[in-house]
């Protein structure tokens, strides 16, 4: 082709373009050794700044004076209490009895006292008798009757009451139509003689609660004994309802 001046390659210089022989690749590890070399002559002088100062004597330093002393060097530590006793205020003189203060009288006119005797005594205190116990006041009278005891006091027993016997409950018409059952929970009060002397209804339902007590009343028990003496006491008597047995 006219115009165009052919070179020959055969001794150019070879110039790589991989590895670590690229001009770029050298520029870097040059720029990164000489910034590893400017941190640790920044880091170096940081810390010699720091330990200089640190370590500088100061002139408001206060010295430390330390003594080891041995506990047996040691004296005897001193009391807690207080070296001066309290002041205690003392009043004045207190003025003596101006009331209830004998007088002397002469020996004629003084009286003689002397010890009585059993028989005197005895002679002294007249015999009481039932006349004189009677007098026209208000009497005492002592209750002697039974008391009962009330729901949930304790009693004392050595043998709980038995059950003997009881009428089953009649059902309601009207609550049996309703279609309520359940079971009423009676407390009574067992007699000495075992019969109910008091039911109350505790628990169940309420339509039931007066059939409940109804049957409840006709229990008969075996009163609970208290040695061989019968005592009243309170029980639980449960009357169940049943729609269908």
């Amino acid at each position: 082709m006219a115009g165009i001046k052919a070179f020959s390659l055969t001794n150019a210089t070879h110039l790589p373009v991989t590895g670590d022989l690229h001009p770029l690749r050298k520029e870097f590890t040059r720029w990164l050794s000489w910034s590893n070399v400017f941190c640790i002559v920044i880091g170096g002088s940081l810390f010699a700044s720091w330990y200089f100062y640190s370590h500088a004597k100061k002139e408001d330093a206060v010295p430390r004076n330390v003594q080891i002393v041995k506990f047996t060097e040691l004296g005897v530590p001193p009391s807690i209490q207080k070296e001066s006793a309290p002041q205690v205020n003392v009043p004045d003189a207190i003025a003596p009895p101006t009331i209830g203060v004998p007088e002397p009288v002469p020996d004629a006119e003084a009286t003689e006292s002397t010890i009585a005797s059993q028989s005197e005594m005895s002679d002294a205190l007249a015999p009481i008798t039932a006349s004189d116990m009677a007098g026209s006041g208000d009497s005492l009278v002592v209750d002697t009757s039974d008391k009962a005891p009330k729901p949930g006091e304790f009693v004392p027993f050595d043998e709980l009451p038995v059950l003997l016997s009881v009428q089953p409950p009649i059902y309601p018409e009207m609550v049996r139509e309703a279609g309520i059952d359940g079971t009423v929970t009676v407390q009574v009060l067992v007699g000495k003689d075992g019969k109910v002397k008091q039911a109350q209804a505790i628990d169940g339902p309420g339509p039931l609660r007066e059939a409940g007590l109804t049957s409840a009343r006709t229990a008969i028990f075996k009163p609970a004994l208290q040695g061989t003496s019968p005592v009243e006491v309170w029980v639980m008597v449960p009357i169940t309802f049943q729609l269908h047995k």
